[in-house]
């Protein structure tokens, strides 16, 4: 009696390598590995990370800053611990279970994470005073926000997509990299110019 193997999920069929190695789903047809992709992600953020540090230590402000520029600071830092957090999320939660369940697990922990880290950038814009929300020009929100629903929406299409979850998931991630490159822009040049 020979007994035949269940035929392989979506994801396992994405897969180009035998599913057993994590991480070699393809992305959009190229061959790119989506852990080298989140990899590539987590090093941007923390090197974003190390570079707000030099900066704040050499901005002259005694840690101090105005109410308008403390909230894109904290959008910038906790944006890029979070995708530090993300990227490596998917990786370390295959350790415990399969590639597949490892991503819906990342995806679900993104969207709650991302969620968390809007309402607390809501809730900050929305108590800054008047006069300081006057100084911040509307398109320095606007990009920001664009890019991180973007992202949620990116992790939300993940759960209803399982044949390209990891393909939607490595987007929202990445999407945080073009966020917080416009929060540092916005911060040095409402600073210095």
């Amino acid at each position: 009696m020979t007994v035949e193997e269940p035929e392989p999920s979506p994801l396992a069929r994405q897969i180009n390598e035998p599913a057993q190695q994590p991480g070699k789903t393809k992305i959009g047809g190229n061959l790119l590995e989506a852990f080298d992709q989140l990899d590539l992600v987590a090093e941007i953020a923390a090197a974003l990370l190390g570079f707000v540090a030099i900066f704040l230590a050499l901005s002259k402000t005694d840690g101090r800053f105005s109410e308008s520029d403390r909230h894109f600071v904290q959008a910038l830092v906790t944006t890029s611990a979070l995708a530090i957090i993300l990227s490596l999320a998917p990786r370390s939660i295959s350790l415990f279970t399969s590639d597949e369940k490892a991503w819906y697990a990342a995806t679900i922990l993104a969207i709650t994470m991302g969620s968390l880290n809007i309402l607390m950038a809501a809730r900050q814009q929305l108590r800054m005073s008047r006069d300081q929300a006057a100084q911040i020009h509307w398109v320095w929100h606007w990009l920001a926000w664009t890019l991180g629903v973007s992202a949620g929406t990116l992790w939300g299409l993940a759960l209803f997509d399982s044949a390209n979850i990891a393909a939607y998931y490595v987007g929202g991630v990445s999407l945080m990299i073009p966020l917080c490159l416009w929060v540092f822009i916005g911060v040095v040049f409402r600073r210095f110019f």
